[in-house]
């Protein structure tokens, strides 16, 4: 009779556990499927969205999610940024030339495409005011109308009146604390060089690993992180607990040593294998550190974000 009683509860386990696996999986699926709803695209959005992106013809053209990065420093840094997914033919077509991932700029406009598959594309362009006035607005009426914000008044004219100041000031400046760009490009000069690269067109790398230990080499990315959050950018700068390091090939770059008039710069001639620390915040946007094995310096990073 034990016998089969534990029979019976054999069997029951046996059909209960995938019934409630499959629930389980159910809830979870409807859970993503609710998150990539819940900033949807219109129709007259995507065609907005084509029409300021000079796509004049995709029936591939995929809109994910537009996300506003406030960055730390004038107003005008701070941007919107669209993720998008494109058919490799249409990107062709349509004569889109977004560069690599090592060239993407974390403070100002800039555009970048990466492999999703074999005949697809994704990618992300970000843009700031008073760079591209159309296209800023354009993503700015979207980003508010899909999170019902209320849409602001045009106030063009304003923010032409405010950038003219801040250009004023910085070409009357009589020192050098007068301007944040001018304090941007102190601490840049000021940057520790027993944790940052600064002179790249003299540097080199050791001929052999130092064999840092994770803790060597959190400590040494936390001196990047902090950094790029005080001045650059700060996605997830101090969200420890999504911490990962890698070891994999990177192309140094000028991400810390950037300063405010200068442009993005990746030194192809130093591609290494690198750790790579990141941290990320709750929607996915976060940093990457770059750390020389052979030297123990971070030799550039990244920011990136949906």
């Amino acid at each position: 009779m034990s016998n089969i009683k534990i029979l019976k509860g054999l069997l029951c386990t046996i059909i209960v556990i995938p019934i409630i696996v499959m629930v389980l999986w159910y809830i979870w699926i409807m859970y993503e499927a609710s998150k990539l709803d819940k900033y949807s695209f219109t129709e007259d959005m995507k065609k907005d969205l084509m029409s300021v992106l000079d796509i004049s013809e995709s029936t591939s053209f995929d809109p994910i999610v537009i996300q506003f990065n406030d960055v730390a420093g004038p107003e005008y840094y701070s941007n919107y940024e669209l993720k998008f997914e494109i058919s490799k033919e249409d990107f062709e077509k349509n004569k889109l030339s977004y560069s690599e991932n090592e060239g993407y700029d974390s403070l100002t406009d800039s555009s970048m495409h990466e492999e999703k598959d074999s005949n697809t594309y994704i990618c992300y362009i970000k843009c700031t005011r008073h760079v591209n006035e159309e296209k800023y607005i354009i993503f700015e009426k979207i980003y508010r109308k899909q999170r019902n914000i209320p849409v602001e008044t045009n106030n063009k004219e304003q923010f032409a009146e405010k950038t003219n100041v801040v250009e004023e000031e910085n070409n009357n400046a009589p020192e050098i604390s007068d301007g944040w760009w001018q304090s941007f490009d102190l601490a840049v000069d000021n940057l520790d060089t027993k944790y940052f690269v600064t002179d790249f067109e003299n540097y080199k790398s050791g001929e052999k690993s130092k064999n840092l230990t994770n803790e060597q080499i959190i400590e040494i990315a936390q001196i990047g992180f902090e950094e790029s959050a005080k001045r650059i950018a700060g996605e997830g700068a101090f969200n420890k607990e999504t911490e990962k390091i890698e070891l994999k090939e990177i192309i140094p770059n000028n991400y810390f040593t950037r300063k405010y008039r200068e442009s993005d710069d990746i030194y192809q001639e130093l591609k290494m294998e690198a750790y790579v620390v990141t941290r990320e915040n709750e929607i996915g946007c976060g940093i990457e550190i770059y750390i020389d094995p052979t030297t123990a310096l971070i030799v550039g990073g990244s920011a990136y974000g949906d």
